[in-house]
């Protein structure tokens, strides 16, 4: 039986970046049995649906801002240093083809943002507080809400710890529609950190980077595994 084909969102082919920043992703997709398959501006030579048509599962990944313009709105907290245009245009249009396509998606980070943009909701432009420093991993609990995709995965339901890597999130009131809440922050500003869209096969975001295995227990690899699953039975 032929592996999964799992496309991951990527900025650019950058050796480095690659090896650096990509490298927590593919190994994830790799151990859950998923085949990765690249998407960046530059590899992007077919439209949308024909890239998703060769998918069986599209992983949105971390990274930068989105620009607001595409939210409608101006530059208030997002870092110009950090957008790239070009990976948003992608990201924005491989998103709603694989929703229209019903392709199972999984969100991380900048991904949870991406996602929500791409069903018509917008993004609080910064927080404070919510990004680890260079020297270590800082960390904070989010409550999992019962009878959710995402407490089904993790098999939690409740406080969950999780890491902090975010200065841009989403609010109930910035919330897509089709999209429902499925973790939120117990301390601090009110923001979501799990989303999800009940009304398609398996599509599930988290604001959080559970890729980073090496930081955070082992329930948090379940969300590789039960993606790379529903891509394996959507590619029957």
């Amino acid at each position: 039986m032929r592996q999964p084909r799992i496309g991951i969102t990527a900025k650019s082919t950058d050796k480095e970046y690659l090896d650096g920043w990509m490298r927590n992703y593919w190994w994830a997709v790799t151990w859950a049995g998923g085949e990765p398959v690249l998407l960046t501006p530059e590899t992007a030579a077919s439209s949308p649906e024909a890239q998703v048509a060769q998918l069986d599962g599209l992983l949105l990944s971390g990274g930068g801002d989105v620009h607001p313009k595409f939210y409608g709105e101006k530059l208030d907290g997002t870092e110009r240093s950090s957008i790239h245009e070009g990976r948003d245009r992608l990201e924005l249009a491989l998103t709603r083809a694989a929703l229209a396509a019903d392709l199972p998606i999984l969100g991380v980070c900048r991904g949870f943002q991406v996602l929500n943009v791409a069903m018509g909701g917008r993004l609080l432009q910064h927080v404070d507080g919510h990004r680890s420093p260079k020297d270590g991993v800082k960390y904070h609990d989010v409550a999992v809400a019962a009878d959710t995709l995402l407490a089904h995965v993790l098999g939690v339901d409740g406080l969950f710890r999780v890491n902090t890597y975010h200065h841009q999130a989403v609010t109930a009131d910035r919330l897509a529609p089709g999209l429902v809440a499925s973790a939120a922050t117990v301390d601090g500003p009110a923001l979501l950190e799990g989303i999800e869209a009940p009304d398609h096969r398996w599509v599930l975001a988290v604001q959080w980077h559970p890729e980073r295995f090496y930081e955070l227990d082992e329930r948090h690899r379940r969300l590789f595994t039960a993606f790379v699953r529903a891509a394996e039975a959507r590619g029957r």
